[in-house]
């Protein structure tokens, strides 16, 4: 019994070593060609920057935020910290350039647009992380304060903007339950669909998950037609 024993463990330590030889060479590679890429990325010369989809801000998400004689409110001190950070960010947004970058890394930034860009494209999608994020905000702050509309507002912009919010999208798709506006979530599982980060599986769950049935549709109409 010995001798088979002490042949099983032989065998396996020649497996495994050559199971970690293995892994290491594919590491080496891997680490060579994101180097070799990363390398050519910074060689790339300088492109247009004319064919980004740039993102415009209507004038129907500052409205909010605006006097008659359209000028941003004033704010200090004493104004809530929400509606303070959400006017700072939108004076700055509103003559800003903003791209999505979000599943875009810098080496393939490089590659497309020229390492002499990266810079720039870079305040481009941090001015994206900030108009995201600050939508975000502002429809749960006008969620809270009983104005749905408005927040509506806020959020199908993000969503129509390409965020990938989990937050986001389940405040809007909970307004549309409330509203039984249920053709609206169709909409929202199809803007999901098009997310390539890692949010998209749970968006969609949670979407399918707060999705009538067919069945509840059905009896839905019935009910009108009655």
């Amino acid at each position: 019994m010995i001798f088979p024993v002490f042949a099983s463990v032989i065998v396996f330590c020649i497996w495994l070593a050559y199971e970690i030889r293995k892994s290491n060479k594919r590491g080496e590679k891997a680490e060579k060609a994101f180097w070799d890429k990363e390398a050519e990325a910074d060689n790339t010369r300088k492109m247009p920057l004319d064919n980004l989809h740039y993102i415009v801000i209507p004038d129907e998400i500052f409205k909010p935020f605006l006097k008659e004689n359209g000028e941003f409110i004033e704010t200090d001190e004493s104004t809530e910290k929400v509606l303070f950070d959400a006017v700072t960010a939108f004076k700055h947004l509103k003559n800003s350039k903003i791209v999505n970058f979000s599943n875009i890394t810098n080496t393939d930034l490089k590659l497309t647009y020229g390492a002499a860009n990266l810079p720039e494209l870079t305040l481009y999608d941090q001015n994206f992380i900030l108009l995201m994020r600050t939508l975000q905000s502002m429809g749960e702050y006008f969620h809270a304060a009983g104005d749905v509309e408005t927040a509506k507002t806020m959020l199908e912009f993000a969503v129509s903007s390409g965020s990938d919010s989990i937050g986001t999208f389940k405040l809007l798709s909970s307004i549309y339950m409330d509203e039984q506006d249920y053709s609206k979530i169709n909409y929202l599982m199809s803007s999901a669909s098009l997310l390539t980060g890692l949010t998209k599986g749970p968006i969609l769950k949670h979407l399918h998950e707060i999705a009538p049935s067919d069945k509840e549709n059905e009896e839905s109409i019935l009910d009108i037609l009655d």
